[in-house]
């Protein structure tokens, strides 16, 4: 008998597209807001954005959200009853979200900060959508479908090349996007991929592409994040890197694992030590370089302005303008330091505590199903990439970036993996 090749009925054709929507919404709604935050349709300078002055694009980016936003109200209809959290870490997301929201209500830029509180509020509902009602192999798409983008980011820049601005004329980066948030977005994509190619023969959930698709999506994402020249980016990917290998096996492999990552290290720092220095000092000065390109007097200020209101601090996106006025960067240039001039020493102990209970959770999750390793690898490894990337720019301590996108995806992770994997 030969196959029919009628085509399905309509009924069915229906269904199947609307089964597909039913596992790729959380993917879309993740890769919706790192496009709405990040990529930068024109330049714009840092002083409108501070005074709240919109345009047409600033519009599109809240336009995103609020669609985010209505659509999972539409399709889940939150009720009135308060629901238990599954994991202490989620009141801790609760409380850094309301912490963030509540302190743009006294910041000095009102329009930025209630713009900005209110994107934090859509990514805490997202994050906990993911958690309550996505399947366990929901946050594996979003992973996937994040490094398709970034892979296709950095083809697209390669391709159709945008002004430079004079700052960084030899920085890769695509649109108009800043190649330090290029970097931190590759960063991510670069560690991901790493986990999913080493892991080809443990147990998981979610897409399975074949090896050469993932070294072949690695490549691209490593070699567009060099071209960035975003020194904290490397070093986070690095990190992130040397997690995975720590991670993914146990015992002699485990040490084996090491010291070949030991030998490596070692190799490339000996053979290519002069292209590794070049390459990190950027060509700047050594005046610069000791500043660390002013980041250093950008945080001697900051301890001033902490020390001024040091419990609550300034109020939302509030380092921003302030920086931007006193020496000309906009942003902590530390997601600590950040934190600690828009909301103080409650907002920072609240993220810190948010941060060292996310850790401690994703530890955990292997003890609950041995198939949880995988889980626990990309939690561990993005999230110690990110941490390491955060000395030298803000974007896990302020909304609107990918790097806040990320954690709140990485608490939906550990929520997912502890209410599917449970025995």
């Amino acid at each position: 008998m030969t196959p029919s090749t009628a085509p399905l009925p309509a009924g069915r054709s229906l269904r199947g597209v609307r089964a597909a929507a039913g596992q790729w919404w959380p993917a879309a709604a993740v890769l919706t807001l790192v496009v709405a935050s990040e990529y930068k349709w024109r330049l714009r300078p840092n002083d409108q954005a501070v005074a709240g002055e919109p345009d047409p694009f600033v519009l599109l980016e809240i336009g995103l959200y609020a669609l985010v936003a209505v659509l999972l109200f539409l399709r889940f209809r939150p009720g009135s009853r308060l629901r238990r959290a599954e994991l202490p870490v989620t009141y801790l997301a609760y409380a850094y979200a309301v912490v963030l929201a509540g302190s743009a209500l006294y910041a000095p830029y009102p329009e930025l900060a209630l713009v900005r509180g209110a994107q934090v509020l859509v990514l805490l509902a997202l994050s906990r959508s993911i958690a309550r009602h996505a399947d366990d192999a929901a946050l594996h798409r979003v992973a996937h479908a994040y490094a398709v983008l970034m892979a296709g980011s950095v083809v697209f820049g390669v391709l159709v090349p945008f002004p430079r601005l004079p700052t960084q004329p030899d920085r890769f980066t695509w649109l108009y996007v800043h190649p330090v948030q290029a970097g931190s977005m590759l960063a991510v994509a670069v560690v991901l991929l790493t986990a999913y190619a080493l892991t080809g023969g443990l147990a998981r959930t979610g897409p399975r592409w074949p090896p050469p698709a993932y070294w072949a999506l690695l490549a691209v994402c490593a070699g567009g994040l060099v071209a960035t020249k975003t020194r904290g980016a490397v070093a986070g990917a690095v990190v992130g890197v040397l997690v995975v290998l720590w991670t993914r096996w146990r015992g002699r492999r485990r040490v084996e694992a090491a010291l070949v990552s030991t030998t490596v290290l070692v190799v490339a720092v000996l053979g290519a030590g002069r292209w590794i220095e070049a390459y990190f000092a950027r060509g700047e000065s050594a005046e610069r370089l000791a500043t660390l390109n002013s980041r250093t007097d950008l945080w001697e200020y900051a301890i001033e302005l902490f020390a001024r209101q040091p419990l609550y601090g300034y109020g939302l996106t509030a380092s921003r303008g302030l920086f931007l006025e006193r020496i000309g960067l906009g942003g902590g240039h530390n997601a600590l330091v950040n934190l600690l001039v828009d909301t103080g020493t409650v907002g920072a102990l609240v993220w810190l505590a948010l941060l060292a209970a996310l850790l401690v959770t994703a530890l955990r999750l292997a003890r609950t199903r041995p198939a949880l390793r995988v889980e626990r690898m990309v939690v561990l490894s993005v999230l110690l990439a990110m941490l390491a990337n955060s000395v030298f720019t803000e974007g896990m301590g302020a909304p609107a970036t990918a790097l806040c996108t990320w954690l709140f995806v990485l608490l939906a992770w550990v929520a997912v993996a502890h209410r599917t994997g449970s025995p």
